[in-house]
């Protein structure tokens, strides 16, 4: 049977065609179908219909009779591109678990997979116009005895929107951390657009960039499976097409080059239950108890630890289900939203920042709320910055979405 793909269609062709999109990116590329192939022939593939079945329902539903042959031929074209159930795709399961790295999966996608092509990318990000300035290429290497001056950086945030539309406002997240921090262990917290089992989901994998690997710490993973449970992986699956850290580990290769350090790699699955109920997370055992987690593995560790919350904010029009366009009106309520969001941000109160959201119901589909949350409370009193707030919007107005970078420095020194 097909597994859980999503479906868009393209009518302005001849003929009209289905694209069939993975989720979770087993398929190479998208799949796409003739509109009445996929209608008449390709739903009808359940996992309870034979071959048989299928030319019986196309004759009395089209009055086609389908020849058996091209029927295979499908049939066997979908399984190789890993659109069924079944054998092939278990094995590309049992592969991904079974890896050691998790690969670049936007790579040549959202941005190039040639390195030095990626490079020089992300560092016209930095010189662009509402970048944050050119950036010295690699950081320098610093040791223990070579502590950045000024406040402890504790955290960061930036978004996790692709970087055409984005690519300026990462800048001001990573400019901060590469030339205030000397952290050599970075916690990314990321959210988890795809159902999950539990609220939190842990990888051993490293993570592949065109730059070059990103090391996972296996000792702070470690860890936190021993504070929180191995649970944790149950959905580790999901890491495998999940952008919102990938972004971010390609941007830390980027500004941080060959100077060592690792990532703990989490994704946050939904608190919308949590919204529904106005019940502050933190009175959860499992969200408790995975933030004393974090908190035990950093102390335990003897390592310098700097957060990363690879968030975005509001989702707005029509494409996230609104009724009406986002025009510049609607833009600015949603930015008046965004800035008492982040005030609550900025003063490191996770209670305040969720309430916000709550307090309307999410009814401005923040998906960073969950990791951000999570974060505010991981990285103890601090005091936060706005340092870029922006919106990409399409250009009719059906879909808007909105996301900052912010800095986070210890309470007790925090005047950045």
């Amino acid at each position: 049977m097909l597994r859980p793909l999503s479906a868009r269609r393209i009518e302005n062709n001849d003929p009209p065609l289905m694209v069939l999109d993975d989720p979770r990116r087993f398929c190479s590329s998208p799949i796409v179908l003739p509109l009445a192939v996929f209608q008449n022939v390709v739903r009808h593939f359940n996992g309870r219909n034979r071959l048989e079945d299928v030319q019986k329902i196309v004759l009395d539903t089209t009055g086609e009779r389908l020849d058996a042959a091209f029927l295979q031929r499908l049939i066997d074209d979908l399984d190789r591109a890993i659109a069924f159930e079944g054998a092939t795709f278990e094995a590309a399961v049992r592969d991904f678990h079974e890896a050691g790295e998790r690969p670049a999966a936007l790579a040549g996608r959202s941005y190039a997979a040639e390195p030095r092509r990626l490079a020089d990318e992300l560092d016209r990000y930095f010189r662009a116009r509402g970048g944050a300035g050119p950036l010295a290429l690699p950081a320098p290497k610093r040791t223990r005895s070579e502590p950045v001056r000024g406040p402890r950086l504790r955290a960061v945030v930036s978004p996790h929107i692709d970087f055409t539309r984005g690519g300026t406002a990462y800048t001001w997240a990573y400019k901060r951390l590469v030339e205030e921090s000397d952290a050599d262990v970075f916690v990314v917290l990321g959210v988890a657009h795809q159902y999950c089992r539990s609220r939190f989901v842990l990888t051993r994998k490293d993570f592949a960039t065109p730059l070059g690997p990103v090391k996972t710490d296996q000792a702070f993973v470690d860890r936190l499976v021993a504070e929180a449970g191995d649970h944790l992986f149950a959905d580790e699956l999901t890491h495998r097409s999940e952008h919102s850290i990938e972004f971010q580990a390609v941007f830390l290769k980027h500004v941080l080059g060959d100077r060592p350090f690792t990532i703990v790699p989490i994704l946050v699955g939904s608190f919308h239950d949590f919204v529904t109920r106005r019940v502050d997370p933190i009175t959860d055992p499992e969200v408790a108890r995975f933030v004393a987690a974090l908190r035990t593995a950093e102390e335990a560790g003897g390592r310098k630890v700097a957060y990363i919350g690879g968030v975005d904010l509001c989702h707005v029009g029509p494409e996230f289900g609104d009724p009406e366009v986002v025009d510049s009106a609607f833009q600015d309520r949603i930015r008046r939203f965004d800035r008492s969001m982040l005030d609550r941000a900025e003063a490191a109160d996770p209670t305040g920042w969720f309430r916000t959201a709550s307090d309307v119901g999410d009814r401005w589909r923040v998906c960073g709320l969950a990791a951000t949350y999570t974060m505010l409370h991981a990285i103890g009193p601090s005091q936060g910055k706005l340092l870029r707030y922006d919106q990409a919007i399409d250009e009719r107005g059906r879909c808007c979405v909105s996301f900052a970078s912010m800095v986070f420095h210890e309470a007790d020194a925090a005047n950045a």
